[in-house]
């Protein structure tokens, strides 16, 4: 019995987060997209994982990547128009878009560790006010998640 390997795949999928809130018209929504992504090792992923709010005075995206049973690690943020990735994947991933509103989320040169579940959430911009990072503040609905597994 032989096993032909022709190259390893990373799957994405996506994830819709969003905030607690006080009262029924005060919900504020955080989309993701797409659910499930198909890619090989060595290619990349160019903002075709895309977060999206109309969160009136949320002006920063955060991303966020979980491997399988541990907790979320922050990527970086994007500030209306200005990336900030997290020293440790800086140059490896980055963001683009519009904080305000969208953003993308790019992945270079893709390897079996980026395989994980991809996380984004909106939040305004606020040294004073950084409950709004706090996990509590966001949930996940589960069945949209962004899982990022590796397959032959």
């Amino acid at each position: 019995l032989q096993h032909d390997l022709r190259g390893f795949y990373v799957v994405f999928s996506s994830c819709k987060l969003w905030s607690f809130s006080t009262g029924a018209s005060d919900s504020k929504h955080v989309d993701q997209t797409p659910r499930f992504m198909m890619k090989r090792t060595g290619e990349s992923v160019d903002s075709e994982i895309s977060c999206s709010h109309s969160i009136t005075d949320y002006t920063v995206i955060l991303w966020y990547k979980q491997d399988k049973h541990k907790g979320l690690k922050l990527l970086g943020y994007l500030y209306i128009s200005n990336p900030s990735p997290e020293k440790d994947v800086e140059g490896k991933i980055n963001f683009n878009g519009d904080g305000s509103k969208q953003s993308g989320l790019n992945i270079s040169r893709l390897t079996l560790e980026d395989s994980g579940v991809y996380f984004c959430a909106a939040s305004q911009h606020s040294a004073a006010d950084s409950s709004q990072l706090n996990t509590k503040t966001f949930m996940c609905q589960t069945d949209k998640a962004v899982h990022v597994s590796v397959v032959t």
